[in-house]
Protein backbone atom coordinates (compact mmCIF):
# COMPACT_ATOMS: atom_id res chain seq x y z
CA UNK A 1 0.00 0.00 0.00
CA UNK A 2 2.97 2.57 0.87
CA UNK A 3 4.52 1.95 -2.40
CA UNK A 4 1.22 2.37 -4.18
CA UNK A 5 0.24 5.87 -2.43
CA UNK A 6 3.98 6.70 -3.09
CA UNK A 7 2.99 6.24 -7.07
CA UNK A 8 -0.26 7.73 -7.06
CA UNK A 9 0.86 10.76 -4.92
CA UNK A 10 4.23 11.47 -6.67
CA UNK A 11 1.84 11.20 -10.17
CA UNK A 12 -0.53 13.89 -8.70
CA UNK A 13 2.51 15.66 -7.61
CA UNK A 14 3.59 15.73 -11.05
CA UNK A 15 0.16 16.83 -12.80
CA UNK A 16 0.05 19.15 -10.21
CA UNK A 17 3.40 20.87 -11.20
CA UNK A 18 2.15 20.11 -15.46
CA UNK A 19 -1.20 21.92 -14.28
CA UNK A 20 0.47 24.89 -12.70
CA UNK A 21 3.89 25.46 -14.97
CA UNK A 22 3.58 23.30 -18.06
CA UNK A 23 6.94 23.18 -19.52
CA UNK A 24 8.44 22.23 -15.24
CA UNK A 25 6.19 19.09 -15.85
CA UNK A 26 9.11 17.20 -17.65
CA UNK A 27 11.44 17.71 -14.79
CA UNK A 28 9.29 16.91 -12.15
CA UNK A 29 7.96 13.53 -13.57
CA UNK A 30 11.85 12.66 -13.58
CA UNK A 31 12.69 13.56 -9.99
CA UNK A 32 9.32 11.64 -9.32
CA UNK A 33 10.64 8.63 -10.82
CA UNK A 34 13.84 8.62 -9.70
CA UNK A 35 12.50 9.57 -6.20
CA UNK A 36 11.00 6.21 -5.70
CA UNK A 37 14.36 4.63 -5.92
CA UNK A 38 16.59 8.16 -4.60
CA UNK A 39 15.22 9.79 -1.96
CA UNK A 40 17.01 13.07 -2.37
CA UNK A 41 15.33 13.20 -5.66
CA UNK A 42 12.08 13.38 -4.20
CA UNK A 43 13.22 16.06 -2.00
CA UNK A 44 13.76 17.82 -5.60
CA UNK A 45 10.57 16.96 -6.69
CA UNK A 46 8.66 18.53 -4.23
CA UNK A 47 11.10 21.62 -4.54
CA UNK A 48 10.21 21.65 -8.34
CA UNK A 49 7.08 22.08 -7.31
CA UNK A 50 7.53 24.89 -4.93
CA UNK A 51 9.27 26.50 -7.50
CA UNK A 52 6.64 26.13 -10.38
CA UNK A 53 4.01 27.14 -7.27
CA UNK A 54 6.45 30.29 -6.94
CA UNK A 55 6.96 31.12 -10.40
CA UNK A 56 2.91 30.52 -11.20
CA UNK A 57 2.13 32.79 -8.58
CA UNK A 58 -0.86 30.52 -7.87
CA UNK A 59 -3.56 30.76 -5.00
CA UNK A 60 -3.76 29.44 -1.52
CA UNK A 61 -5.78 26.41 -2.14
CA UNK A 62 -3.75 25.39 -5.20
CA UNK A 63 -0.63 25.71 -3.09
CA UNK A 64 -2.54 24.09 -0.11
CA UNK A 65 -3.55 21.09 -1.94
CA UNK A 66 -0.39 20.64 -3.68
CA UNK A 67 1.53 20.77 -0.52
CA UNK A 68 -0.96 18.02 0.89
CA UNK A 69 0.22 16.18 -2.03
CA UNK A 70 4.07 16.68 -1.74
CA UNK A 71 3.52 15.38 2.00
CA UNK A 72 1.91 12.47 0.99
CA UNK A 73 4.47 11.79 -1.45
CA UNK A 74 7.50 12.12 0.75
CA UNK A 75 6.45 10.20 3.70
CA UNK A 76 5.23 7.54 1.84
CA UNK A 77 8.52 7.93 -0.48
CA UNK A 78 10.60 8.04 2.30
CA UNK A 79 9.17 4.81 3.34
CA UNK A 80 8.80 2.61 0.59
CA UNK A 81 12.28 -0.13 1.92
CA UNK A 82 11.08 0.26 5.53
CA UNK A 83 10.89 -2.97 7.16
CA UNK A 84 7.32 -4.38 7.26
CA UNK A 85 4.84 -2.66 9.37
CA UNK A 86 6.13 1.07 8.83
CA UNK A 87 3.25 2.99 8.02
CA UNK A 88 3.67 6.66 6.77
CA UNK A 89 0.18 7.65 6.61
CA UNK A 90 -1.41 7.47 10.13
CA UNK A 91 -4.56 9.15 11.45
CA UNK A 92 -2.61 11.80 13.34
CA UNK A 93 -0.51 12.82 10.18
CA UNK A 94 -3.11 12.74 7.60
CA UNK A 95 -5.22 15.17 10.34
CA UNK A 96 -2.04 17.22 10.86
CA UNK A 97 -1.21 18.06 7.36
CA UNK A 98 -5.03 18.62 6.27
CA UNK A 99 -5.60 21.22 9.67
CA UNK A 100 -2.59 22.73 8.53
CA UNK A 101 -3.15 23.30 5.07
CA UNK A 102 -6.45 24.47 6.40
CA UNK A 103 -5.21 26.96 8.46
CA UNK A 104 -2.90 27.97 5.78
CA UNK A 105 -5.65 28.47 3.69
CA UNK A 106 -8.02 30.33 6.59
CA UNK A 107 -5.14 32.67 7.42
CA UNK A 108 -5.21 33.76 3.59
CA UNK A 109 -8.76 34.78 3.94
CA UNK A 110 -8.26 37.31 7.01
CA UNK A 111 -7.88 40.65 5.34
CA UNK A 112 -5.00 42.39 7.51
CA UNK A 113 -3.74 45.62 6.02
CA UNK A 114 -1.04 46.07 8.57
CA UNK A 115 2.91 45.83 6.84
CA UNK A 116 3.97 44.07 9.95
CA UNK A 117 1.78 40.95 9.98
CA UNK A 118 3.92 38.87 7.35
CA UNK A 119 7.01 39.68 9.81
CA UNK A 120 4.68 38.01 13.18
CA UNK A 121 2.88 35.27 11.07
CA UNK A 122 5.75 33.00 11.19
CA UNK A 123 7.02 33.50 14.63
CA UNK A 124 2.96 33.16 15.99
CA UNK A 125 3.26 29.81 14.24
CA UNK A 126 6.08 28.60 15.93
CA UNK A 127 4.42 29.47 19.16
CA UNK A 128 1.71 28.05 18.56
CA UNK A 129 2.62 24.87 17.01
CA UNK A 130 5.31 24.95 20.71
CA UNK A 131 2.26 25.27 22.38
CA UNK A 132 0.70 22.20 20.63
CA UNK A 133 3.89 19.99 20.78
CA UNK A 134 3.78 20.94 24.73
CA UNK A 135 0.41 20.01 25.13
CA UNK A 136 0.91 16.23 23.60
CA UNK A 137 4.17 15.76 25.29
CA UNK A 138 4.35 13.11 27.93
CA UNK A 139 5.67 14.77 31.46
CA UNK A 140 8.02 13.22 32.91
CA UNK A 141 7.51 13.99 36.16
CA UNK A 142 3.69 12.86 36.48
Amino acid sequence: MTRFLAVLSGLLLTLAVAIELPWAGIPALALVAAGWRYRPCAVGAVLVALGALTWSDTGALAAAATGLVATTYLLNTATVTAPAGVVPTTAPSVAGAVCFAAAAVAATLVPAHLRWVPLAAPILVVLLYAAVVQGLAVRAHE
